[in-house]
């Protein structure tokens, strides 16, 4: 699919600046992680849509030496759209393996210097037919945020370069990388496929940290720009994207408190077929409170999200879930749930610009082997 998503992609940022303060404490085991989790919207009148995906991600780290470490990314996901019109009740399902992330991260001396090299194996679906298209495309909504939010792409390649280094009580950082993705076909329409070329991105970033108390604050910000797409002739662009973002953890009586914030601006673009594609702005502000009852720690939570696009309502949803994590010898096991409540924008059968009641369930259950 050709979705540029970027929202939760700044989770690299705190990574890159903690490299400062934890260059000595680096990992010599392999370490992996596998959380499947499902997660369910559905969209009342007008839309009449449900939404659902399950997905199981795969996540490997295997240090080679104190500076050296590869990393390893894929998953398995179903996507199941169900859809009501006039009556008539339609379906999009996809399902099937994403491509494969490797990425190598190699720090160079007191410098602090990390470099990275990535490559994206296209193990997964890039090709979507009719009856998939509405399926792939909806789980690619930054608003509602699903963890498999792309079922696959073409090669790409991807390397950069950050320094992250301690000033007086603080970790201040700044990081520059660029992604190439080659050529493919992501849809197969009535036998015809349509050759799509994506625009290099080219990333900036910086950020900052700091401990305070038995916690730790983190600011950052990235800058996205892309070259224009191609997708069978049509020259587009979506748009270039702004992303801030902060964290805060602590301990507060007897547990502790984590709070995350961030907000990602996407300027104006066009789409593929020279339509104009208005600015949008979405707003994510989660807290939690975690509690250790014995060796086991529960974790009520609470997140708010906000999307506002030109010329359509606002739209707005609030999760409210409970995360436990539990030890188990070499497991840490992390069930979770949730619930979610809102409003997204719509329109209706005339084409009047509304908002229709959204509620969503969640399930995941993460599993770290140490």
């Amino acid at each position: 699919m050709t979705v540029r998503r970027s929202v939760g992609r700044w989770w690299f940022i705190p990574l890159l600046l903690a490299a400062a303060s934890s260059l000595g404490a680096q990992a010599s085991e392999i370490t992996a992680r596998v959380a499947p989790q499902y997660h369910s919207y559905t969209i009342d009148a007008p839309s009449n849509t449900t939404i659902g995906e399950f997905s199981i991600p795969l996540f490997v780290v295997v240090p080679v030496t104190p500076a050296l470490t590869f990393d390893l990314g894929t998953a398995y996901a179903h996507a199941h759209v169900e859809q009501t019109a006039l009556g008539k009740s339609t379906t999009s399902d996809i399902a099937g393996l994403t491509d494969t992330q490797i990425r190598a991260n190699y720090v160079l001396g007191s410098d602090f210097v990390v470099l990275t090299a990535g490559v994206n194996l296209p193990t997964g679906q890039s090709r979507v037919t009719t009856g998939q298209l509405t399926a792939a495309s909806l789980v690619g909504s930054d608003f509602l945020g699903f963890p498999i939010s792309n079922m696959g792409t073409g090669l790409g390649e991807t390397g950069g370069v950050a320094i992250a280094r301690p000033l007086g009580d603080w970790n201040v950082g700044a990081g520059l990388s660029m992604r190439r993705t080659e050529q493919y076909d992501p849809f197969d329409i009535g036998g015809a496929t349509f050759r799509y070329q994506p625009g290099n991105e080219y990333r900036a970033r910086v950020g900052a940290d700091r401990a305070i108390g038995t916690g730790r604050a983190t600011f950052g910000f990235t800058y996205s720009t892309f070259g224009n797409d191609e997708l069978a002739g049509s020259i587009y662009n979506t748009g270039n994207r702004y992303i801030t973002q902060a964290t805060y953890n602590n301990d507060v009586g007897p547990g502790r408190i984590g709070l995350v914030t961030w907000n990602l601006f996407r300027t104006a673009g066009t789409l593929a077929d020279s339509s104009f594609l208005g600015h949008e702005n979405i707003s994510n502000v989660a807290l939690s409170y975690g509690i250790h009852v014995g060796s086991a720690l529960f974790e009520p939570n609470a997140e708010t999200r906000v999307w506002v696009q030109e010329g359509a309502p606002t739209s707005l949803v609030t999760t409210l879930g409970i995360r436990s994590q539990l030890d188990a010898g070499r497991f840490v096991v992390s069930p979770g749930v949730g619930f979610s409540l809102g409003r997204v924008a719509a329109q209706d059968a005339t084409g009047l610009r509304t908002a229709a009641t959204l509620t969503g369930l969640h399930a995941t259950l993460a599993i770290r082997v140490r």
